[in-house]
């Protein structure tokens, strides 16, 4: 078995049932995060070597409780300890290779893809007072109807990602054609009340900001978070939904834009 560190922030252990043997793999990254990575699935021993823990590989596999995997890994942490990569704590020793290349496309070929992807906008909003904040997205997606959830991503370095984190709640308001002043001054103004000076929003039962007219407003308590490369996925269980008729827009080209009547019938 493998535990692959991705540079992308996942975490995933490769071929469980191989028995005969156990390293890490990473991809090339900064050294903070790779150092974070480790700690989730043990700890550094020295360059070349990490100890894991036996409760992680059985979690990472997903085949914890089953007779036959069971055993496999017993008679393997059996021979583990026979051969001294066993210490007092459980921990097992295994080696880590970090990988020389990682082939993927640039940043700037990455951003001319993305561009050509159509999007729903959002302003998503947290927070209350002096505490408010909020920022545009077009990564909201539907990820669960039962139990019914949303997501989006959050740059690591954005204004809005500590006030999100924690208040621990958001609403994401799906906007539309009449809310360019609205998306304006989410771009333009500082982070805090300015943002909010625009839309006629309104505070709900949790004082977090609802934009009243949003094509939908979707309040959700936060569920889940996960670090992927330089964003964060925040993961929300909704909690209530408002809609309303009114036409979308879109983000595409990295510009806004209507969509035509004739493709709305």
């Amino acid at each position: 078995m493998r535990i692959y560190l991705s540079n992308a922030g996942a975490i995933a252990l490769r071929d469980p049932a191989d028995f005969r043997r156990l390293d890490v793999m990473a991809d090339p990254q900064p050294q903070a995060r790779l150092e974070r990575a480790i700690a989730r699935i043990g700890r550094r021993e020295d360059e070349r070597h990490v100890r894991l823990s036996p409760s992680v590989l059985r979690f990472l596999s997903q085949h914890a409780g089953e007779p036959e995997w069971e055993a496999g890994f017993t008679a393997m942490v059996d021979y583990a300890a026979r051969h001294g990569w066993v210490d007092d704590r459980g921990d097992i020793r295994a080696h880590m290779v970090v990988n020389e290349r990682d082939e993927v496309v640039s940043v700037d070929d990455f951003k001319a893809a993305m561009r050509s992807l159509p999007a729903g906008i959002s302003a998503v909003s947290t927070g209350d007072g002096e505490q408010m904040a909020g920022m545009i997205v077009s990564s909201l997606t539907s990820i669960s109807a039962d139990p019914p959830m949303v997501g989006f991503f959050v740059q690591q370095t954005s204004s809005a990602r500590e006030p999100l984190l924690r208040n621990g709640r958001f609403v994401a308001n799906i906007l539309g054609e009449g809310h360019g002043d609205v998306i304006q001054a989410f771009l333009n103004k500082p982070q805090g009340e300015a943002r909010f000076a625009q839309g006629g929003w309104i505070m709900n039962e949790h004082g977090s900001p609802v934009l009243p007219d949003a094509l939908a407003s979707i309040e959700c308590d936060i569920v889940c978070t996960e670090m992927l490369g330089t964003h964060d996925l925040i993961v929300g269980k909704i909690r209530k939904t408002a809609c309303r008729e009114a036409p979308p827009v879109i983000n595409f080209k990295a510009a806004t834009h209507r969509i035509a009547p004739a493709l709305m019938q």
